[in-house]
Parts: structure tokens; C-alpha cells; sequence
């Protein structure tokens, strides 16, 4: 009776080592918490810009040069596939204080095999690593915000991956249909023109401050207009009233919390 039951206690405490040792999150909202809108610790005036898909010769480039402009940081999901053969966007990323990220390989939305879902991201590490600095973490964004539970115990049982943090999402610019929530990429699609889809934008960063909540904006740099309409956005933040602060994706706590497991 007393070898069963220690039996149980050691298995109850490995299955407990085993979960504090997660780094990768399985729910579909994190950093945000469950109602994938609001990011605990996090003042209303704090907006995270990050940037998907890139980078992109004469779209990179040009985003760089209006972030500089306005002194603001930003966080670079990056496409392996893209990244490979543009070092030079990557440097310049990681010398004027922004994060470089992974956002995959080649943006597959569903993976055949899991070592085609490892090696997509170890590939894209592996770019990327000498542009991410040692304070930096390894964070992941899945394309098309895809994400599942057999992604999240892969990335987390595998010993190369075990300082990735992710699945990153956001709630601003991901194209729900709302007026108030525009995607740089579909108001192109659409022929919408660079200043409505920075006032939907607009909208939607203010939405979220009236209730108390934090902006993770969400836009791609494979189109000049995404430039100009973040151009738009952070000229009008920058005439309002309200003490706007600009910080990085690894600053959030969840997802300083997540990198310490």
C-alpha cells in the first residue's frame, strides 16, 4: 500500500515538473488573457507594433524609416524564406533597437509532419539568431494565428525549442470583418486606400484604451501602403492627448513570465 502510494506521489510530481517546465502556451490568446483582448500587467497608453512577413527590399526599408522618424520600437515576425537573403533589413532591424522574431519558414499554415513543423522553426532560428540579442527571447508567431495543442507539447518537448515562447497574437488589425477591426492586407485587397485603413486601425487602438486594455497591432511589410498607413497612425497618436508608450513584445510580463518556465 505505502509503494503505491508513493508511486502516485512521484508520478504526481513529475507531471507537475513537466508542466512548469511549458514554454510554449497552448491557448489560442496568449499573451492576452482568456478573452483574447486583454494583457494583464499591461497599462491602457501601451501599444506593441509588430510586423508580419517580411522583410521586404522597398517595404522594410521604409517602415524602418518612419519607426526612426517617430522614435518608436517595433517587433519583426520574420519569414525564414524572406530573411535568408536579406540580411542586411535584418541588421538594420536589430541595430536601431528592434526585435526580430520568427513568424515560420515559408508561412505554411498546416504542417505535414511535426519535423516539418520543428524544422520550419529551428530553420528560421537559425537565420535569425545573430540579430536577436542575448536579453532577447526566441519568440514564435504562427501564420494566420493557427495554433493547436500538438504544436504546443512538440515545440515544448524538444530540446532545441525550449526557450520559444509563443503562439504571439494580437487585437488590433486582424481582419474580423468589424469596421473597426481593418488588416492592412485585406484593405489592399479591397482598394482601400492608405488613410481609411489607418482610421480603422485608429479605431481599434482606441477601442481598446476606452476599456482598459493594451494594444498589440498587428500589420504586414509586403506593401508600400502599409508603410504610409503607419505613417498616418502614429502621426495622429502623436497629436492626441494621451501619453501613447511604444515597447516590444519580450517587455509584456505573460511573456516574460512564459520565458522563465
Amino acid at each position: 500500500m505505502k509503494t503505491s502510494l508513493l508511486i502516485i506521489v512521484l508520478i504526481a510530481l513529475a507531471s507537475s515538473a513537466f508542466a512548469e517546465q511549458k514554454i510554449f502556451s497552448e491557448r489560442t490568446t496568449f499573451p492576452f488573457d482568456s478573452s483574447g483582448q486583454r494583457l494583464l500587467g499591461v497599462s491602457r497608453n501601451t501599444i506593441y507594433i509588430t510586423i508580419d512577413d517580411g522583410p521586404t527590399n522597398g517595404v522594410t526599408d521604409e517602415i524602418l524609416d518612419i519607426l526612426s522618424q517617430y522614435g518608436v520600437p517595433a517587433t519583426f515576425f520574420v519569414l525564414g524564406a524572406r530573411a535568408k537573403s536579406r540580411s542586411g533589413l535584418l541588421r538594420r532591424m536589430f541595430n536601431e533597437g528592434h526585435l526580430v522574431a520568427s513568424h515560420s519558414y515559408s508561412h505554411l499554415l498546416d504542417f505535414p509532419t511535426r519535423d516539418y513543423f520543428i524544422n520550419s522553426l529551428m530553420t528560421t532560428h537559425e537565420i535569425i539568431t545573430p540579430y536577436i540579442s542575448q536579453n532577447n527571447l526566441f519568440l514564435y508567431r504562427a501564420p494566420g494565428g493557427v495554433w493547436n495543442n500538438w504544436r504546443a507539447d512538440t515545440v515544448n518537448s524538444h530540446p532545441s525549442l525550449q526557450k520559444a515562447v509563443g503562439p504571439i497574437y494580437w487585437n488590433v488589425g486582424g481582419g474580423s470583418g468589424s469596421r473597426n477591426d481593418n488588416a492592412d492586407w485585406k484593405c489592399w485587397k479591397r482598394g482601400v486606400s492608405s488613410k481609411s485603413c489607418a482610421l480603422g486601425y485608429l479605431q481599434g487602438i482606441y477601442r481598446h484604451y476606452s476599456k482598459n486594455r493594451a494594444t498589440i497591432l498587428l500589420m504586414h511589410d509586403i506593401n508600400t501602403k502599409s508603410a504610409t498607413m503607419l505613417k498616418i497612425i502614429l502621426e495622429n497618436l502623436k497629436q492626441d492627448t494621451i501619453d501613447w508608450k511604444f515597447e516590444l513584445i519580450d517587455e509584456i510580463p505573460s511573456v516574460r513570465d512564459y520565458a522563465e518556465l
